[in-house]
């Protein structure tokens, strides 16, 4: 599956791509960032990213770099999408220690599921796990009564916090915690979600330094999560992490969520203005109605 984003998010923008890097608009401010799956050659030269550009974050080793300046950058900035519905959701994006920002723009189609499913289910309760800075949460909760937030890092937490407090949003449970063990106490104590989403990492830390390593966990944690979905729910999954196309993910969730019937189960890429592509990863809609 192929998208523009831009054509469904008018402040996000993915101008070119290739030659491991990407070039993108969020906003007013315009980044180079690496991207591994930028395999092709970029549509315009580098001068001309650069003169674009307001800044680059360039890798230094596997987990850190540094960001280059060459435009006046604010510390903090917004981006706000308005959905077709009149949902308004206000983001807070920021250079940190690594190449992210805040925001995977690529999640619009999930938030457009949640928004075109919602009615079809109950309106109880949500629940994001491996949250990060809460942008699902904070947008689905324009549909339940409650949404639970789930995320091993503290400033990932608060930063959802601040994402709540801009987007008007005062219904959302944060809560600092290893999503398995989040989990595993879920169905100890016997409450259940009218829609879940989770977008596991390929490795990661709970918040007492629990390990999470993808390939050992992930069938555990989603038979798991199948016993804390409602009867009649949904399940969101994004899986970024490219040892699952080694995988037999449909094999996976049929054993998982018997009860669930996969809507979609794809690679998900983003089509540049100059057509060039990035991946995503697989996107990943289960529901049981």
């Amino acid at each position: 599956m192929e998208i523009c984003i831009h054509d469904l998010w008018n402040e996000y923008e993915l101008i070119d791509c290739g030659n491991g890097r990407k070039l993108e608009r969020f906003g007013e401010i315009t980044l180079i960032r690496p991207e591994i799956t930028a395999t092709d050659k970029p549509h315009l030269p580098n001068a001309e990213w650069q003169e674009m550009a307001n800044a680059e974050f360039v890798e230094t080793s596997k987990n850190s770099g540094r960001w280059d300046i060459f435009k006046q950058i604010p510390n903090t900035w917004q981006m706000t999408y308005n959905s077709p519905s009149g949902i308004r959701l206000t983001a807070e994006l920021s250079q940190t220690t690594s190449k992210h920002i805040g925001i995977f723009p690529e999640q619009i189609i999930n938030w457009q599921f949640i928004e075109r499913e919602s009615a079809n289910f109950g309106h109880e309760s949500f629940l994001n796990l491996f949250g990060y800075t809460g942008l699902s949460t904070v947008f689905a909760s324009n549909f339940f009564d409650k949404a639970t937030h789930i995320d091993s890092i503290r400033k990932m937490v608060e930063w959802t916090r601040r994402n709540a407090e801009y987007s008007g949003r005062s219904n959302i449970r944060l809560i600092t915690e290893d999503a398995q063990k989040f989990v595993e106490r879920e169905i100890k104590r016997g409450n259940t979600y009218d829609g879940i989403i989770l977008d596991p990492p390929a490795i990661g830390s709970g918040a007492k330094n629990e390990k999470w390593i993808f390939n050992e966990m992930i069938e555990n944690l989603l038979i798991n999560v199948n016993q804390i979905a409602k009867r009649k729910s949904f399940i969101i999954m994004n899986l970024y992490t490219h040892s699952v196309f080694g995988m037999d993910i449909r094999e996976l969730l049929h054993k998982c969520f018997p009860n669930h019937n996969i809507e979609m189960c794809e690679e998900v890429k983003s089509t540049s203005t100059y057509e060039g592509t990035i991946s995503h990863g697989m996107f990943i809609w289960m529901k049981r109605i």
